[in-house]
């Protein structure tokens, strides 16, 4: 990671970002009219099962985000050569990603074969790395500062790109879902590339912003056009890209809140990777109402989704379900904002005042978005149940583990930093203790709709 007060910026710089964004976002939306065209004339349609109606609506339209990314990142490489390695690596994975989403749209791939070509997009930042053409550096946790991963954490890198494609993937359904929760994931993304001071990540959001925010017009209720599988896995691979080229892992975490919490649910109800639709074909876990309306499934067997657990409260329309969506993901973007100035603590840059400015700032804006939105105050409370449970674990990692005097185990081709083994280790109960908590929480909501129904 570069660091921003490095680069010695003036207007000028400031100025071609402005360019990157504002062509990013007319590409995008220039397009987006010729291919909804297009795919209703080639027959490429899906219908909106959330609608009694069920229109057609053109599908894949992530190729225009697709589209509108490769001609901003090549004004990104014109205006800032010196990040070329790392853009190309950048653009070509997303490419990757999406081809893999647009053979998946066309062919209905089985999900463990779109989880293993998702770790070959992920690849070409590992090869990208193992060749220097570019440096994934080890994550930055808060109290622990780094983990002394740097051998194994590129290892990882595949893995990590593949499991955030397909959890974007997993939260996408409804009009405008999964193109706004990764519009505000990423506007807090940028906002954390400042005060984190990383160059790639500010550079590396203005153009994800400005092909994303288009598409999200189109595709926002009444939707003209769905993303497709081309859209949701490129997205992923987006802002898998951003966290690993800018250092913001933790930052990254939080704002993706949301996909994470989804994630867990159908994972534990379905036993692994599943698309919405596959799923809905066996299971339902929603109802569609005559007037329009969407209502919780009470069977045992029905998956269990986030959609599912904000109506267990009750109907709703299709609007109103995904506003509580965004209003979930804007807490999650102030979990990540708060996270970045925990992680100064890391690097001796610690701002107490500022910390607690900052928490009582963004305090008024979630009280307000908990009052408007009372369905999703028990899931914030799982999410900072979460949180704070992890943060009083790394400052116990850092006090006492990471304390030992044990050795890292040196196996000739790489070191395993025995410390932080136990600390992953430590981890698992907390987690599944955590887990259970929630999946707890989800059945108790859905026995209180069911009281409710047959009172």
């Amino acid at each position: 990671m570069n660091l921003l007060t490095d680069l010695n910026w003036s207007f000028m710089e400031i100025f071609f970002l402005i360019i990157i964004f504002i062509v990013g976002f007319l590409v995008t939306y220039l397009v987006l009219p010729y291919l909804i065209k297009f795919m209703k004339r080639k027959g490429y349609v899906g219908i909106d099962i959330h609608k009694n109606a069920r229109p057609e609506v053109a599908e894949s339209g992530g190729i225009s985000m697709i589209i509108g990314f490769s001609v901003s990142l090549i004004f990104l490489i014109i205006f800032f050569p010196s990040f070329f390695r790392e853009t190309l690596t950048f653009l070509l994975t997303v490419l990757l990603a999406g081809v893999i989403g647009f053979i998946d749209d066309r062919k209905k791939l089985r999900s463990r074969y779109k989880i293993i070509l998702s770790i070959f997009s992920g690849s070409i930042i590992f090869f990208a790395n193992l060749f220097g053409l570019i440096t994934i550096a080890s994550p930055t946790i808060p109290f622990i500062d780094r983990t002394r991963l740097t051998i194994i954490y590129p290892f990882l890198v595949p893995l990590i790109v593949a499991v955030f494609t397909n959890t974007v993937n997993m939260l996408e359904g409804y009009n405008g879902e999964g193109s706004g929760t990764c519009l505000i994931a990423t506007c807090f993304l940028f906002i954390c590339s400042i005060i984190w001071n990383s160059a790639e990540g500010v550079i590396f959001t203005i153009p994800v912003i400005a092909v994303i925010f288009p598409f999200f017009i189109f595709n926002k209720y009444p939707a003209k056009i769905f993303p497709g599988d081309v859209g949701t896995l490129a997205m992923g691979a987006m802002i898998a890209c951003i966290m690993l080229f800018g250092s913001l892992e933790v930052a990254t975490f939080c704002a993706l809140l949301i996909h994470i919490f989804n994630s867990f649910y159908y994972i534990y109800s379905v036993r692994g990777f599943f698309e919405s639709s596959d799923i809905r074909e066996s299971k339902d876990d929603i109802i569609l109402l005559e007037n329009d309306r969407i209502k919780a499934s009470d069977q045992k067997s029905a998956v269990l989704t986030l959609p599912r657990l904000i109506l267990a409260k009750g109907t709703l329309t299709e609007p109103e379900l995904v506003k509580n969506f965004y209003a979930i993901s804007l807490i999650c973007g102030f979990f990540s904002i708060l996270s970045i100035l925990l992680m100064q603590y890391t690097l001796g840059n610690f701002n107490i005042y500022l910390f607690i400015i900052a928490l009582f700032a963004l305090l008024a804006p979630t009280i307000f978005i908990l009052y408007k939105f009372s369905r999703i105050r028990g899931i914030i409370v799982l999410m900072i149940i979460l949180l704070i449970s992890i943060l009083l674990f790394l400052i116990f990692i850092e006090a006492v583990i990471m304390a030992l005097p044990i050795e890292d185990l040196d196996l000739g081709i790489i070191s395993i930093p025995i410390n932080v083994l136990i600390s992953f280790l430590l981890m698992i109960p907390i987690l599944l203790f955590w887990y259970m908590i929630t999946i707890k929480y989800f059945w108790s909501e859905i026995d209180k709709m069911k009281k409710k129904n047959s009172e």
